[in-house]
């Protein structure tokens, strides 16, 4: 992990830097080491999203592309002219801070540099150092597991290898187009595959939760600018929709809320503080962070509108002509952005329906996941509602919140746009609100804040968040976030969450040595290799963003399997088959003569094609409910993702509690078969699990494996004997309880499970 932060620190320190001066020149160390992480990250991101975008990324490109980045921001920082009437206005504002610029000489920077400077004596040093701890906590899910939950992040590490190995977003193995997604987040997570020499998957992993990291820290320093920097992270604490994106593994639609940080430290200001180098800001801003995710520009694209429209209500002339040329740049920016959506990618949304898979956004998965937020950003909106920041904020999620209504024309086809709007806000009650409420609540939690009131208006009766209700959630969220970190450690232990097994794992790792071919691997998120050999080409791709496949052999092959089309796999060379405990072409090949296993892990197999036909076949037998005389039926998690169930396992599972012992019964088939293999599935890492059989196997006492995830347990059948029944017996006498996501996510029926064993099938076989 520390490697891969290096990696992206290292380069985007002076861009950030200097962008951070740039934008505040009132920022001192303290908040510049605040934002310049974020900034910095976001100048990278989109750096190498424009190097893949014109299709010149490589390694190399990008070396010297960040090397240009840090030479120009080494120049800008260090040009100075000794004559101050010659200087920036960034640069005035930082002399007036020192006391450089007299309030004859411009009263409007003297005035912004003494509340800059008041704030900076009222600052809370430690809320700042607490803040941090929370924010930090980010890293830690890296820090515990290998691996992410969720599933979103297969896709990106294939985008990612793919980058690191071509340099472009083209379809790997055998698959002929291209994938259309935005290229930043892939094109940077590759970037630090082939620097730090880590896998894809790692690589996406680390950047996915720095870039949370570094978010939650640059809004500090955003908020910092309005004097409400130490109560950033106890705003933004009260959501939860970021975080359980980021768990998620939706990494890149959360880094794109990088842009945000730049929107609350420019518009969230009246239009005569706002100068030309501000708006050119937020124009990269815009750039970038529509090269990393669509919902970022669409979000900071709408808090630009939202300044406009409070902007152009005051009456100093001067100021409405700010805020006309403002909205015309806007205006200009917003067009060119829906141009190319219109032109270039919704057309190929025209077949589409407009998507809705997880229901109103605005309803209640919003509340799910920020309902808390939204109660106190309520009154902290009420309470703000005469001040110009409060308005814009408040005018703020309520048209993200207006967004939220395209599902109002869910299954509606032949409007592009509308389709392409409905993909790219698919889950948006996750990222859309978190921010723009913590706005609102940390302006009006912080009592130093000086805010920009609308003449005329009566007062609030609580101008900023009364004591007690302070302490109260900043007590909560301490130990919100003491739980959320003894959750994430008891979730470390859980490998059975993970779209890929540990036995996917091993097995992969013996890939290299194989010879040339093909591989079939499912089309499910257990089937795609992001670290394939580059000798073997895979049938199986993600359907990640937008998909141009012009050929694909993973029908055909799909087909084939299933006949057992012997031609077709030596016409196209198919040498090879990935199976994984998950999905369900396991059982297919197993009773091929033309498919023999030649490496298992733990249920996961690599299965060779035998030109003989002379593969032995095993007995598979499903392990029933009746089966188990002390289990009860649990939901299998992934039974949404299997299109065959030859076994008749169902959607339910013999589902055996730690600690309870059991039998199971066994039904040896006509055969006389030398080995029995149990594959079942740990919950959680368990102290010890056996099992012991009167008669039957010439080891009448096994021990089965401890750690999470899938297992396949063989034993030796003595001959002569028959074996009717299994027991199973545990070293612990009772579980250990934890809180299970899946219930929260409906792929499971229970939130606060136990640890045990979850059982699948019985194989016969004759080795």
């Amino acid at each position: 992990m520390l490697g891969s932060i290096v990696v992206v620190l290292a380069p985007s320190l002076l861009p950030g830097w200097a962008l951070s001066s740039v934008l505040d020149g009132s920022s001192d160390r303290l908040r510049k080491a605040l934002l310049t992480p974020a900034l910095g990250l976001l100048i990278v991101f989109g750096i190498s999203g424009l190097l893949l975008l014109f299709n010149i990324w490589s390694p190399l490109s990008m070396l010297v592309a960040l090397l240009g980045a840090n030479a120009l921001a080494w120049k800008l920082m260090n040009t100075r002219h000794e004559i101050l009437a010659q200087r920036t206005r960034w640069q005035m504002l930082e002399a007036a801070m020192h006391g450089e610029v007299s309030q004859n000489e411009d009263p409007a920077l003297s005035k912004e540099a003494s509340t800059q400077l008041e704030f900076r004596r009222t600052r809370t040093l430690p809320l700042y150092v607490v803040s941090f701890f929370i924010a930090s906590t980010a890293l830690l899910p890296p820090l515990l597991q290998r691996l992410p939950f969720g599933v979103d992040w297969i896709g990106f590490a294939m985008l990612t290898q793919q980058v690191a190995l071509e340099g472009n977003l083209s379809l790997p193995g055998t698959n002929q187009g291209f994938w259309t997604y935005p290229p930043a987040f892939p094109s940077l997570a590759a970037w630090i595959s082939v620097t730090a020499s880590i896998d894809a998957a790692t690589a996406v992993f680390h950047l996915g939760h720095y870039s949370l990291f570094v978010l939650l820290i640059g809004l500090m320093g955003a908020f910092d600018r309005h004097g409400a920097g130490a109560y950033g992270m106890f705003g933004v604490g009260l959501g939860v929709g970021l975080f359980a994106k980021t768990f998620d593994s939706g990494y890149p639609s959360v880094a794109s809320q990088l842009g945000l940080i730049v929107g609350v430290l420019v518009l969230l200001r009246p239009t005569h503080q706002r100068q030309r180098h501000h708006t050119l800001g937020v124009m990269l801003a815009l750039i970038c962070v529509g090269l990393i995710h669509p919902t970022g520009a669409i979000y900071l694209a709408a808090l630009m509108l939202c300044h406009v429209l409070h902007g152009i209500q005051f009456d100093d002339e001067d100021h409405q002509e700010l805020m006309r040329k403002f909205a015309m740049l806007a205006a200009a920016f917003i067009t060119a952005g829906f141009t190319i959506a219109l032109v270039v990618i919704a057309p190929r949304l025209f077949d589409e329906a407009v998507f809705s898979e997880y229901g109103w956004q605005g309803g209640k998965p919003m509340l799910v996941y920020n309902g808390f937020l939204l109660i106190v950003a309520t009154f902290a909106g009420w309470s703000l509602r005469n001040t110009l920041e409060g308005r814009i904020a408040i005018t703020w999620f309520a048209s993200l919140w207006l967004l939220s209504t395209v599902h109002l024309v869910e299954g509606l086809q032949h409007i592009p746009i509308l389709s392409l709007l409905s993909y790219t806000l698919y889950s948006m009650a996750l990222h859309a609100f978190h921010i723009p409420l913590a706005v609102l609540v940390v302006l009006w939690w912080s009592p130093t804040t000086q805010l920009s009131e609308i003449p005329e208006r009566p007062k609030p009766v609580f101008k900023s968040m009364p004591a007690p209700l302070s302490v109260a959630l900043m007590t909560l969220l301490l130990l919100g976030t003491l739980f959320a970190q003894t959750v994430a450690f008891e979730l470390s232990t859980h490998d059975e969450l993970f779209s890929v097994t540990p036995g996917d794992l091993s097995l992969r790792e013996e890939l290299e040595g194989l010879e040339e071919g093909v591989i079939y691997t499912e089309n499910m998120h257990w089937g795609y290799l992001w670290n394939a050999p580059n000798q073997l080409d895979p049938t199986s791709i993600p359907t990640l963003g937008l998909v141009h496949l012009t050929g694909s052999e993973q029908s055909n092959a799909t087909r084939a399997i299933f006949t057992d089309n012997a031609s077709y796999f030596l016409k196209h060379n198919m040498r090879y088959a990935l199976t994984s405990p998950l999905g369900s072409m396991q059982w297919t090949l197993a009773i091929s003569p033309l498919w023999a296993p030649i490496i298992q892990h733990d249920g996961a197999v690599l299965w060779a094609f035998d030109t003989q036909g002379n593969a032995e076949i095993p007995e598979l037998q499903a392990i029933s409910i009746e089966d188990c005389s002390e289990c009860t039926s649990r939901l299998d998690p992934w039974r949404d993702h299997r299109f065959r169930d030859p076994l008749g396992l169902g959607e339910h599972r013999p589902f055996l509690v730690e600690g309870t012992p059991s039998s199971i019964s066994v039904t040896p088939p006509s055969q006389n078969y030398t080995e029995l293999c149990v594959v079942y599935e740990n919950i959680g890492h368990l102290k010890g699990v056996f099992l012991k059989s009167e008669s039957g196997l010439i080891r009448p006492y096994q021990t089965l494996k401890q750690q999470a995830g899938y297992h396949r347990h063989c034993m030796e059948l003595a001959g002569g004997q028959s074996i009717q029944e299994v027991n199973i017996e545990w070293e612990a006498t009772k579980p250990s309880e934890w809180i299970n996501p899946l219930g929260l996510s409906g792929r499971d029926s229970i939130m606060f499970d136990k640890t045990g064993v979850r059982l699948h099938w019985l194989e016969w076989n004759m080795n």
